[in-house]
């Protein structure tokens, strides 16, 4: 009897064990990394959100916190250590436009896709650059450690002369652009039709090229890959809205 009231009192003590350790686990923050240069997804605006990271991204990020169970905190870096933020442990996820190509692969995991993404060039207006055939001999941007700098690679190889630049900040780009230094940039549609907008003397060149579908980076072997892609699952309601409220206005 005695053994008993012992292993039962163990038992009680691990499920009490156990059940804070959950408690805590959902109380602790949900550390989402982004590189917040890239409206709409993921930017700042003083006079929509103070110094607060906002965009379809972070919109996307808070809702998976829900459906999670986990408060979230946004951590900022440049788009080109977003991947070794995650390497280090910085940060348990990374949203910020990222797509799952190969490369990325082999040292990250990957939620499965939540929106697709479509490319053009940003240039100045009277610009002789139609599509990416002229870009052969011209100055192209990029943003560093971006699907859109390996394709800009690959073009280079494609059409002679043409050079690539990449900078980590989409808004480093534009300037560069305006400046002259540069003769285009590509980025994804979206985020060019933002830039035209507020920049007069720009211009947006539609492209056939489709990018690749965004997804959420992971560090390697990490367990909120399967929760996070059931709870995709059930935010595709969210998501509509969030398109609506950040990319069709």
């Amino acid at each position: 009897m005695l053994l008993r009231a012992i292993c039962l009192c163990l038992s009680l003590i691990f499920l009490v064990a156990c059940g804070e350790k959950k408690a805590q686990d959902a109380q602790k923050p949900l550390i989402v990394i982004t590189s917040p240069d890239s409206p709409p997804f993921e930017f700042k605006d003083t006079a929509r959100g103070g110094d607060q990271v906002i965009g379809f991204d972070m919109d996307v990020a808070h809702k998976l916190g829900e459906y999670l169970g986990r408060p979230v905190k946004i951590v900022e870096a440049d788009f080109s250590s977003l991947i070794p933020s995650l390497h280090s442990g910085r940060a348990d996820m990374a949203i910020a436009y990222l797509s799952a190509t190969d490369e990325r692969r082999k040292s990250i995991d990957f939620s499965e896709p939540y929106y697709a993404t479509a490319l053009a060039l940003l240039v100045p207006e009277g610009s002789p650059i139609n599509s990416e055939k002229d870009l052969e001999g011209k100055r192209l941007g990029a943003q560093l450690g971006s699907a859109n700098e390996t394709l800009a690679h690959q073009w280079a190889k494609e059409f002679p002369g043409l050079s690539v630049v990449s900078l980590n900040k989409v808004g480093d780009l534009v300037q560069e652009l305006k400046s002259g230094r540069l003769e285009a940039v590509v980025a994804e549609d979206i985020v060019v039709k933002k830039v035209v907008a507020a920049n007069p003397g720009l211009k947006v060149v539609n492209l056939k090229v489709t990018g690749d579908p965004l997804s959420i980076a992971f560090p390697k072997g990490s367990p909120l890959v399967a929760p996070t892609n059931e709870a995709l699952k059930k935010m595709k309601g969210d998501i509509q809205e969030f398109t609506s409220k950040w990319l069709l206005d």
